[in-house]
């Protein structure tokens, strides 16, 4: 224990915007926290949430699972004094702070202190920095027309801000994902952002935390090489962390398992170079993390010295339109699936080349055959007694894109025997816009986080 004797608690929430609802409540509840934590973003997220709102001008600018995830633990939060950190604010992390104002007015909260987190969005100036793609070289205002959004990675000193104000609950926009849990820590503990050391120390618990069940289970079991217990009722992480010691845990009762593989493992996740793992706020050197299993469900974190100075630049993300796509799934079932579905491909082809199709990228396969590996995937010993044939294409024009289901829908009475119901695993239009994602290296001196607490 480190000589101020403080211990902190940090439970993980989510892991993304569309992870499970019960973690939540029952962390608030049974965990004795001081803070609840959600990461509520993905890569993708924030030229989705862009693409939706041209579609729908009445799509909300941040997370939609905002209110349904908040209102039923905000009161209980307050009363135990559990504070919120999450970037579920999105594009507008103001208005995300309104809509918890609201909710607290509703449920008879009151003196809550919402802070909104912003200075991470870039859309209005992205294409005057003289910047470069890191990904092909190219000049980012070659692209100017076709820009959706642009964000940078922010760190963690916008959330110490906030919570030096008092805010019971913080909202941010695009940070990285570990800083919901590094700037609660080096607001509790006093970290010097100028201290590397305790920078990378607060970056690696995040980055363990980030993924909730991850760490504690999730994504982990293998039947018969990595089992998990209770997979079904699998309970996110808790950090306990001190000056002198990190544990990574969960709730008693709860299934899953907190070891040293799973901690292993997510430690190595979504990470290139693990001797420099580039960070917002420091360069944090994975290769000096070490476990050691404490109990059940218990794991010490041993971090050695194992932060560097941080970058000049951040990250910033910039989504492209770059056309449209659509998809298909055609179902077989019985004998001769296979012969079936393999002349429904030459009918589609054919039909494409007489209505002149012009797509950038045409593919078709057999889910469960070889949809994920292609070229690569075993030919199968036996026919198989169901198939699905998938079709998608991607064009530059949504017209184009259109001419897949005015090919596949008549195949309905045009079609080979027996053919299926026809599906898409599109949850929206079963035409919908593709973004690209590109990343380029902004000045961390243009960008300042914009704190702004709202009662």
């Amino acid at each position: 224990m480190s000589a101020n004797n403080k211990m902190v608690r940090l439970g993980c929430a989510t892991g993304w915007s569309r992870d499970r609802f019960e973690p939540a409540a029952d962390l608030i509840e049974r965990g004795n926290l001081d803070y609840l934590c959600f990461d509520s973003m993905s890569e993708v997220t924030m030229s989705a949430a862009q693409v939706a709102r041209m579609e729908h001008s009445d799509t909300a600018p941040y997370d939609p699972y905002l209110e349904m995830r908040l209102t039923p633990i905000l009161k209980s939060a307050k009363e135990r004094g559990v504070r919120i950190i999450t970037n579920q604010g999105w594009l507008d992390p103001q208005a995300a702070a309104r809509k918890v104002l609201e909710i607290a007015k509703s449920e008879g909260i009151r003196n809550l202190k919402v802070a909104a987190v912003g200075g991470a969005l870039l859309d209005d100036r992205i294409c005057d920095l003289g910047l470069r793609f890191v990904e092909t070289g190219e000049a980012v205002a070659d692209s100017r027309e076709r820009i959706v959004s642009a964000e940078a990675y922010m760190g963690a000193q916008g959330i110490v801000q906030a919570l030096r104000d008092g805010a019971d609950v913080v909202i941010t926009s695009r940070v990285a994902d570990a800083c919901v849990y590094l700037g609660p820590l080096a607001f509790e503990l006093g970290w010097s952002f100028e201290d590397h050391h305790a920078m990378a120390k607060g970056m690696i618990i995040g980055h363990l935390m980030e993924c909730g069940a991850q760490v504690s289970g999730g994504y982990f079991a293998d039947p018969g090489y990595k089992d998990v217990p209770d997979l079904h009722n699998v309970g996110n992480p808790i950090a306990e962390v001190s000056d002198d010691s990190v544990t990574i845990t969960k709730l008693e009762g709860t299934g899953g398992l907190v070891s040293e593989a799973t901690c292993k493992e997510q430690l190595l996740y979504e990470v290139q170079d693990p001797g420099a793992y580039l960070c917002p706020d420091v360069i944090a050197d994975l290769t000096r993390v070490s476990f050691r299993q404490a109990g059940k469900d218990r794991v010490e974190v041993l971090i050695d010295q194992a932060g560097r100075p941080r970058t000049n630049t951040l990250k910033a993300l910039v989504g492209i339109q770059e056309g449209y796509m659509a998809e298909e799934m055609v179902l077989f079932a019985g004998p001769g699936a296979m012969a079936r579905a393999q002349l429904t491909q030459e009918i589609l082809k054919k039909r494409f080349e007489m209505n002149q199709l012009n797509a950038s990228e045409l593919r078709m396969d057999y889910v469960g055959l070889n949809g994920v590996h292609r070229e690569a995937s075993p030919r199968p010993v036996n026919d198989p007694y169901e198939v699905v044939l998938r079709i998608a294409l991607k064009t530059q024009e949504r017209h184009e894109a259109d001419k897949l289901r005015k090919e596949v829908d008549p195949l309905a009475v045009n079609g080979v025997s027996g053919t299926g119901k026809w599906a898409t695993s599109s949850p929206s239009a079963r035409v919908r816009p593709v973004i690209g994602l590109y990343s380029t290296l902004v000045p961390r001196d243009l960008l300042v986080a914009e704190v702004q607490v709202l009662s």
